[in-house]
């Protein structure tokens, strides 16, 4: 589902040109000055570009992919079956105020957005950026222009994965050519082409390990907090929402161990498909009722 969220469009642009420029200095700045048209570049060349792939079919699964929208409810249903709730759109006086005087719904009620009009089954909450209830939200990213929910977890899970290792990736091929760097190179200081284009060699190095660098660190604090909200079975409206001081102890949910946690996100299929991007987890059928229809009807 693409957003047409001014921050979210900036970032995703500036994702892609760093990616292409990525590979740029790597294939013309790095492996053909270093090794020619060698095995060593040819190999070297085909794992980053694999990477990059993987990265950017990633990217645009968790971009592109439905997160879990709550459809607009369109039949009226009994308030007694409900409990209203604007979630994270409210000011902070007004989350104040309702945290002090009202408890919260517990995690298997049906709650009534007062935002977007839609019943929202357990769990969902309302994402102000794309103005729609997301089924267990844990954030809206500018990065994929898009939310992070049910349906494109795993996605986003495989999108910094591959980032990371083309960061690292691209690091190790940076070290490995300023290793094996002459100076009578094609690049080289004492070279053909002179001193300009070994500074220029130079200045894209740098660069170049910086923006993996950057990326790098950004995305393993990333994945560290995805991971253990996934292991831990609570998204991050969920954590914030457990720190407040009428949280129910209703909606503290049974742990399960970290592989069927996993196998909620990425599919309960053969592990090794986890990792790639191309394949849609299979869905488990919610616990709870789908139809309103259905809990018009049903007692609470």
């Amino acid at each position: 589902m693409f957003k047409w969220d001014p921050c979210g469009l900036v970032c995703v642009c500036m994702i892609y040109l760093l990616i292409a420029y990525a590979d740029y200095v790597i294939l013309i700045w790095m492996l053909l000055p270093t090794f020619g048209h060698s095995i060593w570049t040819v190999f070297h060349g085909i794992v980053f570009n694999a990477l990059l792939t993987t990265t950017l079919v990633a990217h645009f699964r968790a971009m592109l992919s439905d997160p879990g929208v709550v459809p607009i409810s369109g039949a009226k249903v009994p308030k007694e079956n409900t409990q209203e709730s604007s979630d994270e759109d409210e000011s902070d006086e007004e989350a104040a105020f309702r945290r002090d005087n009202f408890n919260r719904p517990s995690a298997t009620e049906w709650t009534m957005c007062t935002r977007c009009d839609s019943l929202r089954p357990p769990r969902a909450h309302h994402c102000r950026v794309c103005k729609r209830c997301i089924r267990k939200m844990d954030h809206h990213c500018p990065w994929v222009n898009n939310c992070v929910g049910e349906y494109n977890q795993k996605y986003f899970l495989q999108f910094i994965l591959y980032v990371g290792a083309s960061s690292l990736y691209s690091l190790f091929v940076l070290v490995l050519c300023w290793v094996y760097h002459d100076a009578y190179g094609p690049t080289g200081i004492r070279g053909p082409n002179g001193e300009n284009v070994h500074h220029a060699k130079v200045i894209h190095s740098v660069m170049l390990a910086m923006e993996s660098a950057l990326f790098g660190m950004f995305v393993l604090a990333v994945s560290c907090d995805q991971l253990g909200a996934i292991f831990t079975d609570e998204t991050a409206v969920e954590s914030v929402q457990r720190r407040g001081r009428n949280y129910l102890s209703s909606s503290r949910r049974p742990r399960s161990s970290k592989v069927a946690m996993m196998k909620q996100v990425c599919g309960p299929g053969p592990k090794l498909l986890w990792l790639v991007p191309c394949i849609t987890p299979q869905k488990s059928t919610p616990r709870y009722l789908r139809t309103h229809q259905q809990l018009a009807h049903f007692d609470v």
